[in-house]
């Protein structure tokens, strides 16, 4: 537990929160900074910072509950989606540093800030595209190498 940590101090009882789900490795509970009414953040119990650091089991285990409690969201909510957004790093807009999903509930019609591609996006050619995955495949091998070594 790292008491600098807002999320920590959720899980140790000593902020309020409007709790939709709880278990044994995970909390979900209504952001106060809503981007629509219901959004929801699932919350790993044990602190890790980004997506990064959480084990496999934990990070499959929130996105299970994610998708649990999305159906009721969507229901409760009205909307017509559920979108689910991890940022990982302050460069990604994480502001909490604990590891946590957004379940943001978007209604027909209305606007998602984070729809993608941009408006205007340029496509790039295949044989950008092949370098890049020759690159990130590259990086791949190359952290496996290290890791098993």
């Amino acid at each position: 537990m790292d008491k600098t940590c807002i999320f920590c101090r959720i899980l140790g009882g000593e902020e309020m929160v409007s709790i939709v789900y709880e278990d044994e490795r995970a909390i979900a509970f209504l952001d106060i900074q809503p981007v629509s009414a219901g959004h929801t953040l699932v919350v790993s119990r044990e602190h890790y910072p980004t997506l990064f650091e959480l084990p496999d089991e934990l990070a499959a285990h929130c996105l299970s509950v994610a998708r649990k409690i999305a159906p009721g969201i969507k229901r409760a909510t009205g909307a017509a989606a559920i979108n689910i957004f991890s940022a990982n790093g302050r460069a990604g807009g994480q502001d909490v540093l604990h590891f946590h999903l957004h379940l943001i509930p978007v209604r027909e019609g209305e606007h998602f800030a984070l729809q993608l591609p941009p408006p205007g996006a340029a496509i790039p050619s295949r044989s950008e595209l092949d370098i890049m995955a020759a690159r990130i495949g590259r990086a791949l091998q190359e952290r496996q190498f290290t890791v098993d070594s």
